[in-house]
């Protein structure tokens, strides 16, 4: 029964269902076959978004959605293409670094695909690059999104786990600074090979003055929610809703391009894509729910852990179930599985549970991006009107930067934990 129930799923995916559908509708015709009582769809569906710590969503898909009219998220674009536009590749550097800037508000790696493949990939093109190229480097630099704080997915880990949100997001931030660096020098040497030239105006401290007083406010936006967290002045969810009123009150009354008449589409806009995100989220909780009942994640946790209990071997075989799991799970849905599965294993060999929950995330971000059901993968072809498996083929050589980021982060543990140690 269990090969049937992948089978409905990979074949629904390939006829091109769409995600949630896929994972819903498969997990469900599994249930209708089996002697499991079918009143366990509904609970399952509505216990997998009855969970607290996602009503920070749909606050930071709305924050990011105002930001981006309200011009916030333009000025860090700009501010990005004044220090690094000039180079080789600068354009997508460029879109590397407004993902890292934008997943700081957003707090999301589906809204920042969403927001900078809507600017981004049009404005590469236009400049010469290839179109697969252009969404390939959205699609692997927006999961940076659920690293860098806020991060939804660190707020989630945390209340899974009992691991504090302040040091997961103290770790968050250098986690997400070596998996930036680790895309940017893929992403430059790839144009280099293309020969993607940068602008060709000179850099002058003028210039890039201006771009830094433009976008002070906007870059003021994650020092008032990260600082606002470690302060303790408010929660992460309620950080959210700070986003939205900051977002605002910039947007209409400093930058002055955010008007009244935008606001019903940005909130419908806004509606949408949290439904999209919840439908998700809620049929992943089923197709969990399937897998836990089959005990594949068990079964497949027990054979690589019986290769050894070296914990440098231990820590790459967990690595290499998590990447599994990202290439088919959404990231919830990871995190309910695998979380208490591997918890009591990492306390046993000593690691910091605010390390794990790094490397759990880091390890989701590289699965959004990855086939056949990464998220922010899934996003950016479709906004970039490019056909799946060419943006899957592009996304190859940054994919290999972002595990050589995450092998770094879980063999060097100093250069993420220092904050907290």
């Amino acid at each position: 029964m269990i090969v049937l129930f992948f089978v409905i799923t990979v074949l629904l995916f390939f006829i091109g269902v769409p995600l949630g559908i896929t994972i819903g509708l498969s997990s469900m015709i599994y249930i209708l076959l089996t002697d499991i009582t079918p009143m366990i769809i509904i609970q399952r569906l509505f216990t997998g978004i009855d969970v607290s710590a996602l009503m920070a969503i749909p606050f930071f898909i709305l924050a990011g959605n105002l930001m981006l009219t309200g011009g916030l998220a333009q000025r860090i674009l700009d501010l990005a293409n004044s220090i690094i536009g000039r180079s080789t590749g600068g354009l997508a550097m460029v879109t590397i670094l407004g993902c890292m800037f934008f997943a700081a508000i957003s707090g999301s790696s589906i809204a920042t695909a969403a927001a900078l493949g809507t600017i981004m990939i049009p404005a590469m093109v236009d400049k010469g690059y290839d179109r697969d190229f252009a969404t390939s480097v959205v699609s692997t630099a927006s999961p940076m999104g659920v690293i860098i704080p806020p991060s939804i997915t660190l707020i989630i880990y945390g209340s899974l786990s009992g691991s504090s949100i302040s040091d997961l997001y103290s770790a968050g931030i250098p986690a997400g600074v070596i998996v930036g660096g680790a895309l940017l020098i893929a992403v430059y040497l790839m144009s280099r090979k293309r020969k993607y030239k940068g602008n060709k105006e000179p850099f002058t401290w003028k210039e890039f003055g201006k771009a830094l007083f433009r976008s002070l406010w906007a870059l003021g936006t994650p020092v008032i929610l990260i600082g606002g967290v470690f302060s303790g002045f408010f929660t992460p969810t309620e950080s959210g809703v700070a986003a939205v009123v900051y977002a605002v009150l910039v947007g209409m009354f400093i930058y002055r391009e955010l008007k009244g008449k935008h606001l019903a589409s940005i909130f419908f806009d806004s509606a949408k894509t949290t439904a999209t995100i919840m439908f998700i989220i809620t049929n992943a909780a089923l197709f969990a729910y399937v897998l836990a009942y089959e005990n594949i994640p068990s079964r497949l946790v027990s054979g690589f852990l019986s290769v050894s209990d070296n914990p440098v071997v231990l820590l790459l075989i967990i690595n290499l179930i998590l990447l599994f799991f990202g290439m088919f799970m959404d990231t919830i849905a990871i995190l309910v599985i695998v979380v208490p599965m591997f918890l009591p294993i990492i306390n046993t060999l000593g690691i910091d549970p605010v390390l794990f929950g790094i490397i759990v995330v880091v390890n989701t971000a590289i699965g959004m991006c990855t086939p056949p059901f990464g998220g922010t993968l899934l996003v950016s072809a479709n906004t970039g009107n490019v056909p799946l498996i060419k943006a899957s083929s592009q996304s190859a050589y940054p994919i290999f930067a972002l595990i050589a980021a995450l092998l770094i982060i879980t063999y060097i543990p100093i250069l993420v934990m220092f904050p907290v140690w």
